[in-house]
């Protein structure tokens, strides 16, 4: 008896490591060779005959990003004066069914989730339903019992909020959690009633949970849920149809399988339910999309001016100096020497994500009115973010036409 309850004993704990670091445990098995055939694969969608010789000198060069970043897809779009010029897909949205990728294949776009979530507080602060100088606990009954967190300090992570930690779930860590939340505001719970890391607008940490906190007082003060808000104020409105929550049980056809990649060998990337970070990192879309999010910025049609630049600003912390990483709100405003081999500085306005099997990038670049997006199907390297260096070759093939042209 004494050794049914030591085997006993010894199976239950095998089985709680299994669960608590499945992801870990899982990484090692089911890995396959990718296969050689993905630059075959290639869709074409809009081409613009004005752009037609700087789409074809552009083409190598996303050729050369799927084969450096080795990714079963990449796709990409780029719109000038808020007119698609270039889309077009490369490689499989789904290796094992040998499904070819188009324009309309669906990523995980990770943390340019915050992007789009600007848009729809943009509307808000136009309706004056919402002021940035105002505390979530105005607007809401929780964080009752922290220091007054404004909305613009959780717009531009200055709340002090923690990001992704360790828990009690499976598994065991929260990026990788595999639970549906019923509701914004029952993902709250995760991380309320944890200490902040500094007092509101004293430092800047970025984290995906400010933007689950914003989007509850965004919810409440206009009475309806966020994902309906999201739909109803940023996506029906710009023809996004291609934009959505990621439901982890609901997909579509044209959404791509999303993999790890490792050396030349891919497998399917671990489930995760996004439903605790809409705002921050839920949303699924396509490049062709998100180009169209990104020219909200170089018009007047669907925020005011005032507006724009209420969200593009990069916000102060209380000692009146600018956050490290020139956050915004929901955007990071910076200029930047990384074209043309440091000879020229460019003014851009830019979110990208890592996603669990998805990478995403959404650059403004409104001196030459142009938007570009980069989507690929595979998990990005840790502590790396490489999507603008892959594009630097194509953004200064299009600059250059556009340099001659004024």
């Amino acid at each position: 008896m004494k050794n049914l309850y030591l085997i006993t004993g010894l199976l239950c704990s095998l089985w709680l490591c299994y669960f608590f670091f499945q992801n870990i445990i899982e990484y090692n098995f089911g890995w396959e060779n990718l296969p050689r055939d993905l630059s075959e694969y290639s869709f074409e969608g809009k081409i613009d005959s004005a752009y037609f010789a700087e789409i074809q000198a552009a083409r190598p060069e996303l050729r050369e990003i799927q084969r450096v970043s080795k990714a079963p897809t990449v796709s990409i779009a780029i719109s000038i004066n808020e007119k698609t010029v270039w889309s077009e897909a490369l490689g499989l949205q789904d290796i094992q069914k040998r499904i070819p990728a188009d324009t309309s294949t669906q990523f995980r776009i990770g943390s340019t989730s915050k992007a789009l979530t600007s848009l729809a507080l943009g509307r808000l602060l136009e309706e004056k339903m919402i002021h940035l100088d105002s505390s979530i606990q105005f607007y809401t009954g929780h964080f009752q019992k922290k220091p007054k967190i404004k909305i613009r300090q959780l717009a531009s992570h200055q709340s002090g909020i923690r990001n992704y930690a360790a828990c009690l779930c499976f598994p065991v860590w929260e990026y990788y959690r595999d639970k549906y939340f019923f509701s914004v505001e029952e993902s709250l719970n995760d991380f309320e009633d944890d200490p902040l890391l500094f007092l509101p607008g004293d430092n800047f940490s970025y984290s995906t949970y400010n933007y689950t906190a914003l989007s509850h007082a965004m919810e409440k003060v206009a009475s309806t849920d966020f994902l309906s808000l999201m739909e109803n104020q940023v996506f029906d409105p710009l023809e996004m149809r291609s934009t959505q929550p990621n439901f982890k049980h609901r997909t579509s056809s044209d959404q791509s399988v999303f993999y790890d990649i490792r050396d030349d060998e891919y497998k399917i990337s671990p489930d995760v339910d996004l439903s605790n970070k809409w705002a921050g990192g839920g949303f699924i879309s396509t490049p062709s999309d998100l180009v169209k999010a990104g020219n909200l910025l170089l018009n007047e049609r669907f925020l005011s001016s005032e507006t724009i630049q209420t969200l593009i600003e990069p916000q102060r912390l209380n000692n009146d100096s600018i956050n490290d990483q020139k956050y915004a709100l929901g955007w990071r405003h910076n200029r930047s020497r990384r074209f043309f081999n440091g000879k020229k500085e460019i003014e851009i306005i830019h979110h990208g994500g890592m996603a669990i099997g998805s990478q995403s990038l959404l650059i403004v670049f409104l001196e030459y009115q142009m938007v570009i997006s980069l989507l690929m199907n595979r998990t990005g390297e840790q502590g790396k973010f490489q999507l603008f260096e892959y594009l630097e070759p194509i953004i200064e093939i299009f600059i250059r036409k556009l340099e001659m042209e004024n």
